[in-house]
C-alpha cells in the first residue's frame, strides 16, 4: 500500500509523504503516535483528487499556530496572543472557502491523539465559517465568528492532562471538573486586552443546549448566542467524526444523522440546515454498498445535496470487479441509494 495523503504533525512536520509505499516500521512509527488510520492509494480512484476545502498548506500553518498558542497559555496560564495574527488565519480561510464555495466538507481528518485539541479547533473554525457564509455572515462577523471558533476549547488548557487523556469514563468529580474549561475559556479570553466579551461568551456557551440541557449555565433559546451555537454544532461534528482516546469515530454519516435530529433541541433549526448543507455524509473514497447489491466508490458530493453523492459502480451484487466501471448521480435516479458504508474488514479483501 501506498500513503495517498500526506501526513503532519502539529509542528507542521512531515512524518509521511503522499506515495510512499507503507512497510511495518512505518505503520509501528504512525501508531505510536497515536495515529490510527491513513489514507491510501488504493486504485479505485485514480483521477478523482482528493480535495479539501481549505489547502493543506493552509491547515498545517492553522494547526501550527494553534498549538503555540495553547501550549505557551498552558505554560503560563494566561492568554497572550497578537489578535491580528488569529485574523489573518482566518481571513486565509474564508478566502478560499469563498473561492470554493462549490465543495463539501469531504475528508475525514486523520489525527494523532496528542494533536487532537489543535487539529479539532482549526476544523471548527473551518465548520463554523463554511456555515456563517451558508447563513449569509458578512465579512467583519464570518472574522469574529471564525477567531471564536479557533479559540472555543482554550479553557482546555486549565484541565490536567490525566483527565484530558483518560481512556476511560470520567468521574462525577473529573466530569465536573472537566465541564469548567468553559468558564476557564471564558476568563481567559477576557482577560486578553485584543479579544472582546463576545469572543469569551463562544468559549462559554459551547456546550449549551437550545432546550437548556448544557452546560455551564443551562441558558436556552434566544439566550444561546447564535455564533456559539454554530461554533457549538461544528465541534459536535467533528467530536464525533474524530478518533479518541477512548472510543472509535463514528462515521460521517452517523454524526450526519445525530446532528441533524438536533434542530430546535440542541440548536436553533435554521443553524442546523445551514451547517448540514456543507457536510457530505459520504466522503470521497468511501466504499458503500446500494440497494441494488452493487458496491461502488463515493467520487464527490454537489453542494447541498448530502446524502446523494455522486458514485463508481465498480463491484457487481457478487462483489466481482465490473470491466467497464458505470458513474451514477443518486440526486438524479430514483432507483439507487446508498444502504450502508462497508466498513474495513469488507473492503480490503475487494481492494486486494
Amino acid at each position: 500500500m501506498k500513503v495517498g495523503r500526506t501526513i503532519y504533525s502539529s509542528r507542521g512536520e512531515i512524518l509521511l509523504r503522499a506515495g510512499v509505499s507503507l512497510s511495518k516500521t512505518y505503520i509501528n512509527r504512525l501508531l505510536k503516535l497515536g495515529i490510527p488510520d491513513i489514507y491510501i492509494e488504493d486504485g479505485l480512484l485514480p483521477d478523482v483528487p482528493m480535495h479539501d476545502v481549505i489547502t493543506q498548506e493552509t491547515r498545517v500553518a492553522a494547526v501550527k499556530q494553534v498549538r503555540n498558542i495553547l501550549l505557551d497559555t498552558k505554560e503560563s496560564g494566561r492568554l497572550v496572543i497578537a489578535a491580528k495574527s488569529l485574523y489573518g488565519t482566518v481571513g486565509d480561510f474564508t478566502g478560499e472557502l469563498l473561492a470554493n464555495k462549490s465543495l463539501m466538507f469531504n475528508l475525514i481528518d486523520l489525527r494523532s491523539q496528542d494533536d487532537y485539541t489543535f487539529a479539532h479547533s482549526v476544523n471548527v473554525c473551518v465548520l463554523s465559517l463554511m456555515t456563517g457564509i451558508t447563513l449569509g455572515y458578512k465579512k467583519e462577523k464570518l472574522a469574529t465568528l471564525g477567531v471564536c471558533s479557533l479559540l472555543h476549547d482554550l479553557g482546555k488548557t486549565k484541565i490536567p492532562d490525566k483527565i484530558l487523556n483518560k481512556p476511560g469514563p470520567f468521574t462525577p468529580e473529573e466530569f465536573s471538573l472537566m465541564k469548567k474549561h468553559t468558564t476557564f475559556g471564558y476568563e481567559l479570553i477576557r482577560s486578553c486586552k485584543d479579544l472582546t466579551e463576545l469572543h469569551a461568551t463562544v468559549a462559554h456557551q459551547h456546550h449549551e443546549s437550545f432546550d437548556g440541557s448544557g452546560y455551564p449555565l443551562s441558558i436556552k433559546h434566544d439566550q444561546f448566542n447564535e455564533l456559539a451555537q454554530v461554533t457549538a454544532i461544528a465541534d459536535k461534528f467533528d467530536a464525533l467524526t474524530a478518533n479518541r482516546i477512548y472510543r472509535r469515530a463514528f462515521p460521517s454519516h452517523e454524526a450526519y444523522e445525530m446532528c441533524a435530529a438536533s434542530g430546535n433541541y440542541l440548536f436553533k433549526d435554521h443553524i442546523v440546515k445551514a451547517f448540514l448543507h456543507n457536510i457530505a455524509a459520504y466522503p470521497t473514497g468511501a466504499l458503500v454498498e446500494l440497494n441494488s447489491g452493487e458496491v461502488a466508490a463515493v467520487m464527490d458530493t454537489p453542494k447541498g445535496l448530502s446524502l446523494f453523492p455522486r458514485v463508481r459502480i465498480l463491484f457487481d451484487q457478487n462483489h466481482r470487479l465490473l470491466p467497464c466501471p458505470v458513474e451514477k448521480s443518486l440526486h438524479e435516479v430514483t432507483n439507487l441509494h446508498i444502504v450502508r458504508v462497508l466498513p474495513d474488514e469488507e473492503t480490503l479483501p475487494l481492494i486486494n
